[in-house]
């Protein structure tokens, strides 16, 4: 248990390190794309009444502190769909909706978008979450906020 929170701490160290002097590749992305979405796999992370993703979708893996999205700009509405099932693959389950979101609201929640193209070229996560789940939270509500629900 110990390990796991100081591995955490220098992770998260890490991400804000990261954040101060960004890598040259995640400025270029970022200044090629506004638009991402966040593939929601359970009925529990959205509320259909209002329409509008719930703080569980957005939450960081407690591992990696990640959170995983894709850049949208440009793509068909189908073509978002068919990235969805692919990544959901691994999972073994097809996305049941998707909060679209833009760049200023990454930016207003103080995390970092790092590219991850192994799953697919367009993926990336959203990075340097604070390690208390009260403070993930309130980010998390503030994505929330700033999204739009898409359900399929």
């Amino acid at each position: 248990m110990g390990l796991n929170n100081w591995l955490r701490a220098v992770l998260n160290r890490l991400c804000e390190a990261l954040k101060r002097r960004p890598a040259d590749a995640a400025l270029d992305n970022q200044s090629r794309y506004s638009y991402l979405a966040r593939f929601i796999f359970q009925k529990s992370q959205f509320s259909k009444t209002p329409a509008k993703p719930k703080q569980g979708a957005f939450l960081p893996h407690p591992s990696s502190l990640k959170t995983s999205a894709l850049w949208r700009d440009g793509l068909l509405e189908q073509d978002i769909w068919k990235i969805g099932d692919s990544l959901g693959t691994a999972r073994g389950k097809q996305p049941m909706a998707r909060a679209d979101f833009d760049v200023a609201a990454v930016s207003e929640a103080k995390l970092v978008i790092e590219p991850d193209p192994k799953p697919h070229p367009l993926h990336v996560n959203l990075c340097g979450w604070p390690i208390g789940k009260d403070e993930q939270k309130a980010i998390a509500l503030l994505l929330c906020a700033r999204s739009t629900l898409i359900v399929r």
